[in-house]
């Protein structure tokens, strides 16, 4: 991979998700807001003897578990970067001993709920399906999840961010590191999943690609999406938005509530959303 090389795919994959933010924003902005707002459900407060809603916004819960991944991967990727600009000549040891790092990378990126849950419910906003509260990311048969719940639906409503998402994963990959069912030999990645030494292999420079499109996508997908949030109080005010809000003890309707934007003195973000009380709304009319 040449730093050039590595410039223009950082290009590419911005420009795949800023349209594909733009689609759901034409689609259905206030589902837009709650994918800013992390929206999301938990389960310990959907009990008749709590009177609060299971449904919630600015959820921390998968933003806390993600810091530690954060952090990691942010590192790796500047490390990476500063690789690319020295020219780094690497001997085939080295090259190999880097390479299983990034296996491991890789497979984190793509065991991640907070990646995976923003890739579904962007391509749900898209379809016009509401926007998901209940995300239900399995523990077990992931390459199907990903196949159904997100490449097939960005092919109906987002065909640039289904292919760039072909290009990025592999089913077989984060399968054969997470079950070490792989080795490396010339410059081949050769799975062997079925046993016997069969299985599909990777040229080293079809993976390097593949490496960086996925960390460029998951990088870019949470800060550009930060960017628009903490911009969002400049481009359109911080008057109440309608946001449509499943119901306690009827998951499957709706009712319309407010939220209200408000500036924040935090590290990364500087916006943030809370729900508004009817009477308080009234008030600041």
């Amino acid at each position: 991979m040449t730093l050039e090389k590595f410039c223009e795919i950082e290009t590419e994959v911005k420009r795949i998700i800023g349209n594909s933010f733009c689609k759901a924003i034409e689609k259905n902005s206030s589902d837009f807001i709650l994918l800013m707002a992390r929206g999301g459900y938990h389960k310990h407060l959907d009990k008749t003897d709590i009177d609060l809603s299971p449904f919630v916004i600015e959820d921390r819960q998968d933003f806390l578990m993600d810091i530690t991944r954060k952090k990691f991967f942010i590192r790796y990727l500047n490390d990476y970067v500063e690789r690319l600009k020295r020219n780094d000549s690497l001997s085939d040891e080295d090259y190999k001993y880097l390479l299983n790092i990034q296996l491991m990378v890789y497979t984190h990126i793509w065991e991640s709920h907070l990646f995976l849950n923003q890739l579904e419910r962007l391509t749900l906003i898209q379809l016009g399906k509401g926007y998901l509260w209940k995300s239900k990311i399995p523990t077990i048969g992931k390459g199907s999840y990903i196949n159904s719940n997100i490449i097939n639906r960005f092919e109906r409503s987002d065909v640039g961010m289904a292919r760039l998402i072909k290009l990025c994963y592999s089913k077989d990959l984060r399968n054969d590191f997470a079950h070490f069912t792989y080795y490396i030999e010339g410059n081949r990645i050769q799975s062997n999943k079925y046993a016997l030494f069969v299985g599909p292999s990777m040229s080293f420079e079809q993976w390097d690609e593949m490496f960086v499109r996925s960390m460029l996508l998951s990088y870019h997908l949470n800060d550009m999406l930060l960017e628009i949030k903490n911009g969002f109080i400049d481009e359109n005010g911080d008057s109440p938005v309608v946001i449509d809000l499943p119901m306690k003890y009827h998951h499957d309707k709706r009712r319309s509530v407010y939220i209200k934007p408000e500036r924040i003195d935090g590290k990364e973000e500087k916006v943030r959303f809370r729900f508004l009380l009817k009477e308080e709304f009234v008030r600041s009319e």
